[in-house]
């Protein structure tokens, strides 16, 4: 007995070792056509798409066809690099867009890159949210929601400025967003220029050209344009007790789908 015993040991060894062998070679392949295929995604879209860097090219849910992360923008393209979709993709079975939150997430990293040093700040001492407002000195509804700066605060949301004087550069609007800028209290500068009071034109280094940039990278097209942590823009005027309710609704929606995940 023992020494069939042996033998069925051993048998069994070996056929573990063949099954792993088989496996590895399996994934093995798998990878390199994988790779193979990212090759020909990269070279396809390289050929229509001239700016902005690839970021990233993953597989979709849907076989042979890749999704491709260049600056906040996303496509899809087909594994022989000869197809190329642009919009969104759905789930429709869960009813679910795969697309959008992918988007919001790659423009909040652009956002958090330009640091906050970068940014005028009015925030309270204690905060639950922050977001992050393209803004024109100049603009009507820019002023209109900077004379609720306070109430913003009061209820425990921190405003990050970015200036983008629609006007572009050397613009009145442009030369108002520097001097308050190169102003050394820029909150109160913010603030006066922005009830309509006139402040020293004052000149420096200063990022306002940065983050016109980054607004026409993010797709901001007029003011306010208000970003929330993850993401999510919001074009336009939004009162502090509006924006106080969409932030906790989120938030409330994010513990559900926490809670959610833990029970499965």
């Amino acid at each position: 007995m023992k020494y069939f015993d042996k033998v069925g040991l051993k048998s069994t060894q070996t056929l573990s070792a063949l099954l792993s062998i088989f496996f590895a070679a399996g994934a093995m392949a798998e990878s390199a056509q994988q790779n193979a295929e990212m090759l020909k995604v990269r070279e396809g879209i390289g050929k229509i798409i001239q700016q902005g860097t690839v970021s990233s090219i993953t597989p979709t849910e849907i076989g042979g066809l890749y999704e491709v992360l260049i600056g906040p923008q996303i496509f899809y393209v087909s594994a022989d690099g000869k197809y190329l979709l642009s919009g969104k993709l759905f789930n429709i079975d869960n009813r679910e867009d795969l697309t959008t939150p992918k988007v919001s997430q790659a423009k909040a990293r652009f956002i958090e890159q330009a640091g906050e040093d970068g940014m005028v700040i009015f925030s309270p001492e204690k905060y639950s949210h922050t977001v992050t407002v393209f803004t024109d000195i100049d603009c009507g509804y820019c002023r209109k929601l900077h004379s609720e700066i306070n109430d913003y605060n009061a209820l425990g949301i921190r405003v990050r400025y970015l200036m983008y004087p629609r006007a572009g550069v050397g613009s009145p609007s442009y030369d108002k967003a520097v001097s308050v800028w190169c102003e050394d209290d820029q909150n109160d500068a913010m603030t006066r220029a922005k009830a309509g009071e006139d402040i020293e034109k004052k000149v420096c280094d200063n990022p306002v050209v940065d983050h016109l940039q980054l607004g026409k990278l993010l797709g901001v097209s007029g003011t306010p344009t208000i970003f929330l942590q993850d993401g999510d823009m919001l074009p336009g005027y939004v009162p502090a007790k509006r924006m106080s309710a969409i932030l906790e609704g989120k938030k409330a929606g994010e513990a559900k789908q926490a809670s959610t995940n833990r029970i499965q």
